[in-house]
């Protein structure tokens, strides 16, 4: 029996009762549960993080992360952050600072003393 399994774009990970899996995010991922109590402990992080079905914990990249379940095998779905959307994320971020840098300017000239009359 395969423990990981590859799908579309994510990565099936199943995980039988009292056994522990370590996986490292490489450029980043989420890791959502499919089946069972998910257990996560995140390397350098002194929090336990509980999944229920249907829950994700985000990982950065190059963190590490041991996933288990509470007395029982557990499935779960790790999604990696996939290219396209990071760039989607860097032409939005582009975008919203050039939006702002216009309004700045538009407030800017907004708020310039008017010349008196004499």
């Amino acid at each position: 029996m395969k423990a990981a399994t590859a799908t579309a774009d994510a990565l099936a990970l199943s995980v039988p009762r009292d056994a522990c899996r370590t996986i490292r995010a490489a450029h980043g991922c989420f890791v959502m549960a499919v089946q069972g109590r998910v257990w996560m402990t995140v390397e350098g992080d002194a929090e336990d993080y509980w999944l229920a079905p249907g829950e994700a914990l985000p990982l950065a990249p190059g963190e590490q992360a041991r996933i288990s379940g509470w007395r029982e095998a557990v499935r779960c779905e790790v999604q990696p952050l996939s290219q396209p959307r990071e760039r989607r994320f860097a032409r939005l971020r582009a975008w919203m600072r050039g939006r702002l840098a216009k309004r700045g300017l538009a407030s800017v000239r907004a708020r310039e003393p008017k010349e008196r009359a004499a």
